[in-house]
């Protein structure tokens, strides 16, 4: 890390967070549930216990550590928060204070400084936002690397390449601007510039409008950290695999980074964004990567990459019916008249949505609501066809246990499609979504 990073976190520490706001909201970033993390990253078959150690390396004033340690403290689990600015984590730790976490443990560090240190090994690291910062990501991947355990899992967040096109024009405008300014006084210049912005610059299209630069405006570290970080680079889809691959680690899902439930998996999934049936069939033959690097390109829209890596290549399992032995659960649980709305709209187009503009359409009937009431994290993948085949489907003179698999593969599909269902054992950690409910609407 260079010594111009270090004086910028000092100066501002990044996201600004008020520790007086902690009573009143609990931030969950997606990334870091570990529902979710359990699922990708480990068959759902972890056990989070007092013996599971997670690492937020580069936790700035907390996020990732907060959520963590909440999730990991019913259980004995601990959390090791490096970080080397010392001002952010005087905010982190009275975050933490504030919420009487006590399963922490504090390093003032940098990546490589705490590796060489050679700690207990990890389960779990969370490295968001933070390598794309360091003058050689591939070494700081290479060291926490280092860190984890064999069966062990990171989630990573970097820079993506094309969505953040207009960040990276931005600062080739603003280069030969500030050479002699310090810090502060670069400041002063972006927020002249932004303040007077025409309608047409491409920050404007990137953040949604002019609601996202009077945001900026009153969010100094904000400014700072998208607009005058001395150091950084961006990664398109093909350069996040290599960047896994750099480590010797394999890209397990990319998942979501922001809020809204964390469904950023789905803008990676070619049949989200191409309806037309041989263009779709074209494009589903080619590699996952490449599949993926036609989303990237096609949207536009995605500033940056969340994603799990893991030592194993675990392909496309997670997309998969999951295991005979496992019990999917609604991640996101059905509203009170869910099943009963399903069988009250029995034949007719319905949208099953889940309130953060995620939507599937479908035509229901009682069949898929008794289905779909089985889906309680105690019946595994095995009862559940079993199920499907002797209660639920009529008897035909042909193999009734395959249609019952495919049947129970296609409602997986569907609603594994926004995370709405995960896996785990039946005994597992099976944690629900807080911010999201399942409702069915007539089209």
């Amino acid at each position: 890390m260079s010594q111009k990073v270090r004086e910028l976190y000092e100066q501002f520490p990044y996201p600004l967070r008020d520790p007086g706001q902690e009573k009143d909201r609990l931030l969950m970033p997606p990334i870091d549930t570990l529902s979710r993390v359990n699922h990708y990253c480990f068959g759902g078959t972890k056990e989070f216990d007092a013996k599971f150690r997670a690492l937020v390396a580069g936790g700035g004033t907390g996020d990732s550590l907060i959520w963590l340690a909440e999730q990991l403290g019913g259980v004995g689990g601990s959390v090791t928060y490096l970080e080397p600015s010392t001002a952010s984590t005087r905010v982190a730790r009275a975050r933490a204070e504030a919420r009487g976490l006590s399963n922490i443990e504090y390093v003032n560090q940098t990546i490589s400084e705490f590796t060489k240190s050679k700690p207990d090994l990890f389960d779990y690291i969370n490295c968001a936002g933070v390598l794309h910062h360091l003058e050689d990501p591939e070494e700081g991947l290479r060291d926490l690397t280092s860190v984890l355990k064999a069966d062990g899992a990171m989630g990573i967040m970097v820079y993506g390449e094309h969505g953040r096109l207009a960040v990276t024009e931005w600062r080739k405008m603003i280069a030969p601007l500030l050479d002699g300014k310090d810090l502060l006084q670069q400041l002063a210049m972006t927020r002249t510039l932004l303040s007077a912005l025409p309608e047409d610059n491409m920050l404007l299209k990137m953040g949604g409008g002019a609601g996202f630069i009077k945001g900026l405006l009153e969010n100094d570290p904000e400014i700072v950290d998208l607009l005058l970080h001395p150091v950084e680079c961006a990664y398109d889809v093909h350069g996040v695999y290599d960047f896994a691959s750099s480590a010797d680690l394999h890209v397990a899902a990319f998942t979501g980074f922001f809020g809204f439930g964390g469904t950023g998996k789905a803008h990676y999934k070619i049949d989200n964004l191409v309806r037309d049936p041989a263009l779709l069939r074209e494009l589903a033959a080619k590699p996952l990567r490449d599949q993926q690097a036609f989303c990237e390109r096609f949207s536009g829209a995605m500033p940056l990459h969340a994603f799990y890596l893991t030592r194993e290549d675990k392909g496309q399992a997670a997309e998969m019916l999951p295991d005979a032995e496992l019990a999917p659960y609604f991640f996101v649980s059905p509203s009170e008249t869910f099943f009963d709305d399903l069988v009250a709209l029995s034949g007719q187009p319905v949208l099953i949505e889940d309130g953060t503009g995620n939507a599937v359409d479908l035509t229901g009937g009682p069949d898929l609501a008794r289905l779909l009431a089985v889906f309680d994290g105690k019946n595994t993948v095995a009862e559940l066809v079993a199920i499907l085949r002797d209660e639920i489907l009529d008897t035909q003179p042909i193999d009734m246990n395959s249609i019952a698999i495919n049947t129970l593969g296609a409602v997986w599909a569907l609603f594994h499609k926004f995370d709405w269902m995960l896996a785990s054992r039946p005994d597992g950690w099976q944690k629900t979504d807080g911010e999201r409910t399942l409702r069915v609407r007539k089209v």
